[in-house]
């Protein structure tokens, strides 16, 4: 997820005009500021992962932080492809989006789950 998370968001802060007008057909903003903000924080977000992920025994619920932010993209992106979008634009970049978001947000709870279960009841 850090990974991904980390390719996207350097992605959208150096090239945003490229992989969100050129490769996803979406239509042009006004200006791309906000859309490069949005990509420093994700890549910053994919080092907060890394960090968490190499002290989980002790962190374990900061991953919860983690699921947050991948449930609620899920959400976003879902809601933006069936009722967001203008007339002509692809929804694809936001299928793509939900799709990535809900597998991370399984995989995080999954593996919440199974910590869960394996560590003794204080």
């Amino acid at each position: 997820m850090a990974l991904v998370w980390a390719i996207c968001g350097a992605a959208i802060a150096a090239a945003p005009r490229l992989v969100l007008v050129t490769l996803f057909d979406l239509p042009e903003p006004p200006e791309f500021g906000y859309v490069r903000v949005a990509g420093v924080l994700s890549f910053s977000l994919a080092l907060l992962m890394v960090m968490v992920s190499r002290r989980l025994e002790e962190l374990w619920w900061f991953a919860w932080a983690f699921v947050i932010a991948a449930a609620g993209t899920t959400l976003v992106a879902a809601v933006t492809a069936l009722f967001g979008l203008p007339e002509g634009a692809s929804a694809l970049l936001w299928w793509v989006f939900a799709a990535a978001s809900a597998a991370f947000t399984v995989g995080l709870l999954a593996g919440l789950a199974r910590t869960g279960t394996e560590r003794p009841a204080l």
